[in-house]
């Protein structure tokens, strides 16, 4: 128990007040600085965290945006890959074409005696010049040319040569020029009496 002090003397009070005031100073002061060391540290704390997932959204961005740029390339490919497919395709359109037409030509020259002097194809059509010893077989191997083509060959223009050859041409519609392929097939032709 404090002893009763019944006088009050004014410098002693003043001392005490002196002494409080200092104490509650350098209390506030410790307080303060322990507060504001406490906040720096939650900064320091916050900021690596808020680095550390800067760090990971800048890696998922960088791996968007490498995924972007593969799926990009692999469309890129994709797509010319396509067109080659599609030149490709077209290729071998015109090389059956021109395959099956040589076949044609072949079965009609060894069944009906036909000999071609010149081919031409250009812009979707085809113009044949060929010589025939018989000018009554000269239709029936348009005709068949015709059927196993599955095109209409047309007489354009028909003479008749200096060893009674029958010289002629026949024009049709050429589609492998412009990609297309006959669809009906080659058929076989026999040789006529």
């Amino acid at each position: 128990m404090r002893p009763l002090n019944l006088l009050n003397y004014p410098s002693l009070d003043r001392q005490r007040r002196a002494f409080h005031r200092w104490w509650s100073g350098l209390v506030g002061l410790l307080l303060g600085g322990a507060l504001a060391w406490a906040w720096q540290q939650w900064l320091v704390l916050e900021t690596a965290r808020l680095q550390q997932v800067q760090s990971h959204l800048e890696e998922a961005w960088a791996r968007r945006t490498q995924r972007d740029q593969e799926a990009g390339r692999h469309q890129t490919q994709m797509r010319w890959q396509a067109e080659q497919a599609g030149h490709l395709q077209q290729i071998v359109a015109h090389q059956k074409a021109w395959m099956a037409l040589h076949k044609a030509l072949q079965q009609e020259a060894e069944t009906q005696d036909l000999r071609l002097v010149r081919l031409q194809a250009e812009a979707g059509s085809l113009e044949l010049h060929g010589a025939m010893a018989r000018f009554d077989a000269m239709d029936d191997a348009r005709q068949g040319l015709s059927d196993q083509l599955a095109q209409v060959f047309a007489l354009t223009s028909m003479a008749v040569g200096a060893s009674d050859e029958v010289n002629f041409v026949w024009q049709a519609t050429w589609p492998a020029a412009q990609g297309g392929l006959w669809t009906s097939p080659v058929r076989p032709r026999t040789a006529k009496p």
